[in-house]
Parts: structure tokens; C-alpha cells; sequence
């Protein structure tokens, strides 16, 4: 019997290393609830996550951190590469326009973000599985989009606050 075949995450034949927003959204392995404390505050683990997250534009050139929220069994993340990513010198940009500049791919951050962060977390439980495998994406199309986007991430923790009140963790 044949394997059953994968659903591809990624828009196909989209260059995910061109410059412009994208809306990410990853995971826990099994949605397990590593990232808030009973309380609503982050966790130890989350602690990690935030960190390794803010860490994201020290090991990518022209890439920003927006926004992003991290809630008990998955992180939403609102990333720049490139655009106001960049520095004002002319130059950068002029490069970056003739595609002299190769930005990060999507997928080496997030996979480079999601190392730090079971790395960290396994110091502590070694053989601990932190993320579900791979990620979601979402291109930002316009202002609209990312307004909507930022919204949504603010307003998240809130809303699951108030859907999931009185549960256990």
C-alpha cells in the first residue's frame, strides 16, 4: 500500500527568500501546552521561545520581527524580509533591487528558529519533542493584510483566554 502523500504547505513555485511579510504560525508536537504557565504568563519554556524569537534579525540579514505572540501550544510570528528590514543606505537597497542581495528563505529561519529552541529546551529534558513538523505560512498581500494580520496576533492570547478559561494546562 502506498504511502498517503503529504499536503504541500508551501505556495508552489513562490520564492520564499523575496523580500515582503509573512504571517507564520508553528506548532507543538501533539499541541501539547509548553508555552504559559496556569496563570496565563509565559512559561519557562515560553521564556525560551521569546527569546530565541527577538534572536531571529541577529542571524538574518534584512530580516524584522514585527510582531508575534506566543501562546500555550503554538507561536504566531509576522516577519519582514528585506523592505523596511533593511538599512536606509541606498546602496542595500539598489542591491537588493537587482537581486544582487539573496535574502533568507523562509523555511532556513523558521528551521533555524525552531532548532534554538528544542536545543535550549533539551538541555533541560533531553529527549523532549518541542514542534509539530514544519510550519504555516501566510504572504501578506497588502496594508490591509498586515493590519489585519497584527490584529490578530494582539489580540490572540485574549481570545484564547476567554474561549479556554477554567481549562486545565
Amino acid at each position: 500500500m502506498p504511502l498517503p502523500k503529504r499536503k504541500k504547505l508551501r505556495l508552489s513555485g513562490y520564492d520564499y527568500s523575496e523580500q515582503g511579510c509573512y504571517f507564520i504560525t508553528i506548532l507543538t508536537d501533539k499541541r501539547k501546552r509548553l508555552f504559559w504557565n496556569t496563570d496565563y504568563t509565559l512559561s519557562y519554556f515560553g521564556f525560551i521561545v521569546e527569546e530565541c524569537i527577538l534572536d531571529i534579525p541577529n542571524h538574518h540579514f534584512a530580516v524584522k520581527i514585527d510582531n508575534f505572540a506566543i501562546m500555550p501550544d503554538h507561536v504566531h510570528i509576522l516577519l519582514t524580509i528585506g523592505c523596511d528590514a533593511l538599512s536606509n543606505d541606498e546602496k542595500i537597497f539598489e542591491d537588493a533591487y537587482f537581486n544582487r542581495i539573496k535574502f533568507s528563505d523562509v523555511s532556513d529561519i523558521i528551521g533555524l528558529f525552531k532548532a534554538s529552541v528544542s536545543r535550549k529546551i533539551r538541555k533541560i529534558h533531553p529527549d523532549f519533542k518541542v514542534w509539530h513538523r514544519s510550519f504555516y505560512d501566510h504572504i501578506i498581500n497588502n496594508f490591509n493584510d498586515y493590519n489585519e494580520t497584527w490584529d490578530y496576533i494582539e489580540n490572540n492570547p485574549n481570545v484564547w483566554i476567554a474561549k479556554n478559561k477554567g481549562e486545565s494546562f
